[in-house]
């Protein structure tokens, strides 16, 4: 019994040295293991190597994503954007030429007026009996008048046939210009007593809103009082608002403009830069410029916000394209023209005109329906694989 235990003892101490000697000096498991790391990187590697030959694939398949503008004719704009408000072209102060008592105010302040219409009276009646008397004077004068001319032809004729002498007939004759010039006087009288009328009366110089009103009916009022009333004029108006620093020096007089005001958000109004102010504004910083606006329709009134739009450049039938299309190559400009059946690209030299902030003129190098590429273009390079996202149209 003892010799079969020590048998089995001795036999599983013989296998377990063989084991740690494979393991430790003759490397079984590490040579295995190895093994096994080696096929798992070569694998890794393969499979590494089949994914970058996938993308390269499909790269050419898809090519580079970019957004292409389509080249068309329209009217190449240039506009300087500014903000400002409606304004009065000139604004009035008027006031009654004689003294008396205010009978009548027909407007209230903020109400338009059309030129001509009578905006304050006052009484007239001492106005109008000093008329009457005038009238009847001048009446008076004429019937004088005519028998006195009745009288000298008659005279005349009595001279002619020698019934009386030289001085009767200057006698009559003298009576007859005398009561001519009583005629004429009366007449002067009467113009003198409507201009009295006239000054009792205040109208309308031009299509305006009465501003002010320092009066009330009952009143009594002298000629002396310059701000009996205050009215703006509204046609023409103009719209005044202001330039920055920077852009002074874009802006001229006889500028074509256009204005926006929220009362008419999708109605531009037409103007012209008529003034240019001299200084800057001290409260603002920029330089008022007016634009001369017209406002036969009387829908423009001072006050109104006033969006405008001053045209730098116009021209029409142009080819532009995005500033960003362009590529600067020393004293060339390139752009990058899709050619839609090979999905690449090729480079076209091109002459510009006028640059605005946004677009540029294209005078030579492009047509309508081209499409150029205005995404990644310091990318590109003649024959770039691309696939175009999307393609921009300028709406003018």
């Amino acid at each position: 019994m003892k010799k079969s235990i020590f048998i089995f003892i001795s036999v599983l101490v013989l296998i377990i040295g063989i084991v740690w000697w494979g393991g430790e000096k003759g490397g079984w498991f590490k040579n295995k293991k190895a093994a096994a790391d080696k096929k798992d990187t070569i694998s890794r590697d393969l499979e590494l190597e089949e994914k970058d030959t996938s993308r390269d694939a499909s790269f050419i398949r898809r090519g580079l994503a970019i957004k292409a503008y389509k080249a068309s004719r329209a009217t190449f704009e240039d506009v300087l954007p500014a903000m400002g408000s409606i304004k009065g072209l000139t604004t009035r102060k008027l006031n009654f030429e004689a003294p008396g008592i205010v009978e009548i105010i027909n407007f209230r302040e903020g109400e338009l007026i059309k030129e001509g219409q009578l905006i304050s009276r006052l009484k007239q009646k001492e106005a109008l009996l000093k008329i009457d008397y005038n009238r009847a004077k001048l009446k008076g004068a004429m019937v004088s008048l005519s028998q006195a001319e009745k009288k000298a032809q008659l005279h005349k004729q009595l001279y002619d046939i020698g019934a009386i002498n030289r001085l009767k007939l200057a006698e009559v004759e003298a009576e007859a210009s005398g009561a001519k010039h009583q005629v004429e006087a009366a007449e002067v009288e009467i113009k003198s007593a409507q201009e009295e009328l006239r000054k009792t009366e205040i109208y309308a110089p031009a299509d305006c809103i009465l501003s002010e009103q320092n009066i009330e009916v009952g009143e009594l009022v002298s000629p002396y009082n310059p701000k009996a009333l205050q009215v703006i004029e509204i046609n023409p108006i103009f719209a005044e608002i202001g330039i920055v620093e920077r852009d002074i020096t874009k802006i001229k007089m006889g500028q074509l403009s256009r204005i926006y005001v929220d009362a008419y958000p999708d109605l531009p109004f037409d103007g012209i830069v008529d003034n240019i102010l001299p200084t800057l504004s001290e409260k603002t910083r920029t330089l008022p410029v007016e634009i001369k606006l017209d406002n036969a329709r009387r829908m423009l009134m001072p006050g109104m916000f006033a969006r405008a739009e001053i045209i730098l450049f116009e021209k029409p039938g142009v080819i532009s394209i995005p500033r960003v299309a362009m590529k600067k190559m020393e004293d060339a400009a390139i752009v990058y023209v899709v050619d839609e059946q090979a999905n690449a690209v090729s480079e076209r030299l091109i002459e510009t005109g006028y640059e605005s902030t946004d677009y540029i003129e294209v005078i030579k190098g492009l047509k309508e329906g081209d499409l150029v590429a205005i995404s990644n273009v310091e990318g590109l390079t003649t024959g770039t694989p691309v696939q175009v996202t999307e393609i921009q149209i300028r709406e003018m």
